[in-house]
């Protein structure tokens, strides 16, 4: 038997969230300098903002980014 691992199709691939963050490394994978392994996926989904601390942040938690025209 043959099982193939689908489960990152379950992962979405835009974060409302970590898209707005100045922290947020723009590159394939949810990654950012609070977590350079990985964003937890409770603050990709959306269901915490991250503006408080977060077990393994190092202390950087969300920041607005400033778009530059």
């Amino acid at each position: 038997m043959i099982r193939i691992d689908d489960s990152e199709l379950d992962i979405p691939l835009f974060s409302n969230i970590c898209s707005r963050c100045a922290h947020w490394f723009v590159e394939p994978g949810a990654k950012c300098k609070a977590f350079p392994d990985g964003i937890p996926m409770e603050i990709w989904e959306g269901k915490n903002k991250h503006t408080k601390p977060y077990e393994g942040d190092g202390g950087i938690r969300f920041k607005q980014k400033v778009w530059e025209e």
